[in-house]
């Protein structure tokens, strides 16, 4: 009864959503006129209240009209088809609200919203938390193979990767359970058990991307400690926008390096209060190249996904639904340490992963309050195979074992299920107040069903509630807010726990039993600060947040061989909660020719969990003979700062120069007993890249033609255990250009370029491949077609 107490609070939630739903609140009206940068009106612009999902468009006058609006102050988006959007403030807390707009015509995307730093739709300008957006060409011309690979070059971003198509996001120095990514703002799982284990999101079919850079369980709960990435595909059309019954887009990307090529094919419409979308797509990818290795064997993939959304508006609000699937096959070459020779990469590993995910979202505008309602659905299947093992039966003429094919079940099977309720009520204004009141339900359950169970299976149950406060006083943006969580950790008993047949491992002692068992964790978090506006371009930021995440069953129990790490992993079932205490400072400036923000951070975080490497005699007595390395979850108190930023600047109409640093130093405050260092593992080296970009309004019949060049320094990282490897400093050039072609009414586009110029020969400080003397990736020249139709 105590573990299902969430979803009796859901159902009370239902009735009162229910019961309100009758008092549907007749608001304002927001109007006014769009000019374009010579002031002449600007037809056929969306003026939109993304809090709202609602807008309007404006006519051969430039008027627009957006009526029935409830009080409350929102960001409007003007969006204009070949410009980045531009973002105004709409304070209708006392009525109708006259607000003309004149489009600056910048190239820089100065202020966009975000929706991962708050409870509704804001200007990044305002928001206490520094947040990254891409979104539009931007986003096209990133796209690859991964997901994150697309914001790899953002403040505060780096990876952790295996060559082109595994990519795990790293946020000022914290990595997999210390960040929360969500999928159309449903929390999608899939890092927790290892380093190769990246997100399973299409890469292809997403039109937007938020990073939010420090805590924000405030919003998100238990994981939060790091950050938040919100990847997002396109929004439902909008005929009230003049979205049309049917358009579409081809888009096609190919890659020398590890000879990839893949395609996803869209297409969506509106008619009345309807609107739909769906996309198909896949990407088959071969061996990745390095410079000294040439091609390294078992790295491939292969990839199909989709995803497809209906949904209507009304007066009242609007209701849609949504699922997606996500279907991979991946290699992985983890050769034998020390690194043998390039013709004894004969690993055969490889991973089956399935994952899918789905959301029913409804928002209701209600006489007491604006209603927000997702419930959400996450399923991951994970499905490791082993290196074919040697069938000591049978002999050759020589006496030797052959290799035999991997046998017909996975080594290790974690299949998990997520089920979520996530509600917020925005009420209505209260003189300068602006609250949010939210509350949100988790039930997981997760099953080892391989033949080794590495971890036992066990289930959660998770409430929070929440309550958010906005507050704008003259040139001041104040946030506050507080949530509370309780969770339930129900694990199952387990006696195979180290039990492995392919490995020889069958001895009684060589099992590590788990009792059933329940673990309850409950913590407060929370988060306030302010933006001052100094003058119009020029704001000063100021948060401070406390985070916290419960560990996970894999960090308590886990015992065995993890054949996708390369590592034999051992929990610690005495590892408490995380908390986290961040204060972060930044300065932002956004006009037509300058965007730049710069921060800086202190992340404390109290009984931060991590791995390190342990002492071989740890391993049951009939595994010593293995190289395998031995990693143990330990604790400590640990301290990340650094500063991170970037500054774009358009001198002229046709140049736009811009520059991401990144520093962060991550210290064990306790140290590490084992390894006699101070540092915490997977820190990024410093960098910095600089790029320019020369570009025109037209060349000839090319739209928006560009040429780019950009090089990323980074530094030697020398900052590590005895036992992690160093690695030295490096410089990457790249070249890029693009442009548009209108074909019939539609905007056809390419982009092309070069990565890694000169094929430098370099290991990153956070390649899972370092250890086998394997290097990243060298030259890859890609190129990106984009073919749209329809209305």
């Amino acid at each position: 009864m105590k573990s299902h107490r969430w979803f009796y609070k859901s159902l009370s939630l239902s009735g009162f959503i229910i019961a309100s739903a009758a008092g549907i609140s007749r608001g304002a009206t927001l109007s006014g006129q769009v000019t374009d940068e010579k002031n002449a009106p600007a037809a056929d612009v969306q003026v939109v209240v993304p809090a709202l999902q609602t807008g309007a468009k404006t006519d051969n006058a430039g008027a627009y009209k957006i009526d029935n609006l409830p009080a409350g102050s929102y960001v409007v988006e003007i969006r204009r088809v070949g410009y980045p959007p531009e973002t105004r403030q709409a304070d209708m807390s006392k009525g109708d609200v006259t607000l003309n707009v004149g489009l600056s015509g910048s190239p820089l995307t100065l202020a966009p919203i975000t929706i991962t730093a708050a409870p509704e739709a804001k200007s990044t300008l305002n928001t206490p938390s520094s947040v990254s957006v891409v979104e539009g060409r931007k986003l096209d011309r990133l796209k690859g193979e991964a997901v994150i690979q697309e914001i790899q070059n953002e403040p505060g971003v780096s990876m952790i990767a295996e060559g082109q198509n595994v990519a795990k996001p790293v946020i000022r120095g914290l990595n997999s359970q210390e960040i929360v990514i969500a999928e159309d703002g449903v929390r999608s799982e899939a890092e927790q058990w290892g380093n190769e284990h990246a997100p399973e999101i299409d890469p292809l079919g997403t039109a937007r991307i938020e990073v939010m850079r420090g805590p924000n369980s405030l919003l998100y709960g238990s994981d939060a400690i790091a950050g938040v990435i919100l990847i997002n595909h396109p929004e439902l059309p909008n005929a009230h926008l003049g979205d049309g019954p049917l358009r579409g887009r081809f888009t096609t990307i190919a890659n020398s390096n590890d000879n990839s090529l893949g395609e996803n094919f869209e297409m969506s419409g509106a008619e009345g209060d309807w609107g739909y979308r769906a996309n198909v797509g896949q990407i088959q990818a071969g061996n990745f190249h390095t410079p000294e290795i040439g091609s390294v064997p078992n790295t491939g993939s292969d990839l199909v996904d989709g995803s497809g959304e209906v949904g209507f508006r009304k007066d009242w609000g609007g209701l849609s639904a949504e699922f997606s699937k996500w279907n991979k096959r991946l290699e992985l070459q983890n050769p034998n340490n020390p690194f043998p020779p390039r013709d004894n990469l004969t690993d055969s590993e490889f991973q089956v992963l399935h994952h899918e995910h789905g959301k029913i979202h409804a928002d209701i505008v209600t006489a007491p309050a604006r209603l927000d309602i997702t419930a959400g659905y996450d399923w991951v299947n994970r499905k490791e195979y082993d290196t074919p093992d040697v069938d000591t039966t049978q002999t050759d003429a020589n006496g030797n074992s052959p290799n035999v094919v991997p046998p017909p079940f996975p080594h290790l099977n974690w299949i998990e299920g997520s089920y979520t309720l996530d509600a917020k009520a925005h009420l209505v204004p209260m003189g300068p107040f602006q609250g949010t009141v939210g509350f949100s339900g988790l039930r997981r359950v997760d099953q080892s069903l391989g033949v080794v169970d590495l971890t036992p299976s066990y289930n959660e149950n998770s409430v929070g509630e929440f309550l958010v406060e906005d507050v704008p006083v003259g040139k001041f943006d104040f946030t506050f807010g507080v949530r509370g969580d309780q969770s339930q950790y129900n694990i199952q008993a387990d006696n195979k726990l180290g039990l492995d047949f392919s490995n020889g491992l069958v001895a009684p002692s060589d099992a590590r039993p788990v009792k059933a068992q329940s673990l309850n964790y409950s913590a407060v978090s929370g988060a306030a600060g302010g933006v001052y506006h100094i003058t119009d371009p020029l704001a000063f930021a100021v948060n401070l947040g406390r985070g916290y995440r419960n560990p996970v069953p894999f960090e308590l129990f886990a015992f065995g061989k993890h054949e996708g790490t390369g590592e034999f992993d051992i929990g610690n079932p005495n590892l408490q909660p995380e908390t986290s205490f961040d204060t972060e400072a930044s300065l932002r400036w956004a006009s037509p020719r300058i965007k730049a923000e710069v921060g800086v951070f202190r992340n404390y975080i109290h009984n931060y969990i991590y791995s390190t490497f342990v002492s071989q005699s740890l391993l049951p007595a009939d595994f010593s003979d293995q190289t395998i390395p031995v990693v143990q979850e330990q604790q400590s108190n640990a301290t990340v700062k650094g500063v991170d930023g970037a500054v774009t600047v358009a001198p002229t109409d046709w140049l736009t120069l811009n520059t991401v640093y990144n520093m962060v130093r991550g210290y064990n405050d306790q140290g590490d007993p084992m390894l006699n260092t101070n540092y915490i593992p997977h820190v990024p080296a410093d960098n910095v890249l600089v790029g320019a970009d020369v570009h025109e309004k037209s060349l000839g019949p090319v739209s928006h033609p560009y040429f780019g060049i950009d090089e990323k320094f980074t530094a030697a990282q020398a900052r590590t255990n005895a036992l992690e490897i160093p690695t030295p400093g490096y410089a990457l050039m790249g070249l890029h250009t693009g442009g548009e072609l209108v074909v019939m009414g539609n905007r056809l586009t390419l982009d092309a370029g070069v990565d890694n110029l000169f094929n430098k020969n370099y290991i990153d400080y956070n390649s899972i491949l370092k250890e086998f003397n394997i290097g990243n990736p060298g030259r890859n020249v890609y190129v990106k077609v984009s073919i749209p139709f329809g209305s």
